[in-house]
């Protein structure tokens, strides 16, 4: 079932609260009762199943029946960098990566993109739709997202913290071989055509290993998902082929 929103700070031992919109969607659009059993994410690793016990003006009490860990999270962490696009295609790339379960999100500045001055109010706006994906899609943790750097910024950042690094281009190795048995992973994804032949040296001079989907052109906000997905797939079945345990 779709969760609702319970911020740590009201998360007790035994009860936990909603409040403000939560309560209004949770009493007026889905029409929850006292006794009615309910799911609560924190975004920051727990999800839980509670009892609604006292419902208020402004907020609902309910009593904690179970507490899950890491619910809907992969063992693997993926940190996206998917260039800006225009209009609100970033959007879409935000709510799906948070479904299909990638850790960070990392907008990034290429040479083929300008960057507004609405950055901030737009880094607010995918901040929510985050959290709205995070709960919709049954995950306990929200993406990380960060506000817009260059493409050097972030490629020294996941050269440091990830065990690789992909490039999506159309010539390159299969995910597969891409991945390895790395357990953190950062996947970089251009604009519309994709990074120019400057940043493309850069990226691979760094180290990114080139990662080819197949024959088919994909737009750059389709790219960023489909690939994320995949990446994140390969990479969870290699852990169950090393018997579940992380390398």
């Amino acid at each position: 079932m779709p969760g609702f929103w319970v911020r740590s700070e009201d998360v007790g031992e035994d009860s936990l609260i909603l409040r403000d919109d939560e309560v209004r969607h949770l009493l007026k659009a889905r029409r929850y009762r006292q006794g009615d059993e309910v799911e609560a994410v924190d975004g920051e690793g727990f999800c839980y199943r509670a009892r609604i016990e006292r419902i208020g003006a402004d907020e609902v009490e309910a009593e904690i029946l179970a507490r899950m860990p890491e619910k809907g999270e992969s063992p693997v962490r993926l940190l996206l960098a998917s260039a800006l696009l225009k209009g609100q295609r970033f959007d879409f790339v935000v709510e799906k990566a948070t479904e299909v379960g990638v850790a960070a999100i990392w907008p990034l500045v290429s040479d083929r993109v300008v960057l507004r001055s609405d950055s901030e109010r737009k880094l607010k706006r995918w901040e929510r739709l985050a959290r709205a994906a995070t709960k919709q899609c049954g995950r306990s943790r929200v993406p990380q997202l960060e506000v817009p750097r260059s493409l050097d910024e972030v490629l020294v950042h996941l050269m440091r913290e990830c065990d690789a690094v992909l490039l999506a281009m159309p010539d390159g190795v299969a995910v597969d071989a891409g991945i390895g048995r790395a357990r953190k992973i950062g996947l970089l994804v251009g604009p519309e055509g994709g990074f120019d032949q400057d940043e493309t040296d850069r990226v691979l001079a760094a180290g990114a290993v080139p990662f080819t989907w197949g024959e088919r052109v994909l737009r750059a906000d389709t790219a960023s998902v489909v690939l994320a997905a995949l990446a994140l797939h390969s990479a969870e079945e290699a852990l169950k082929n090393d018997g579940g345990q992380l390398g």
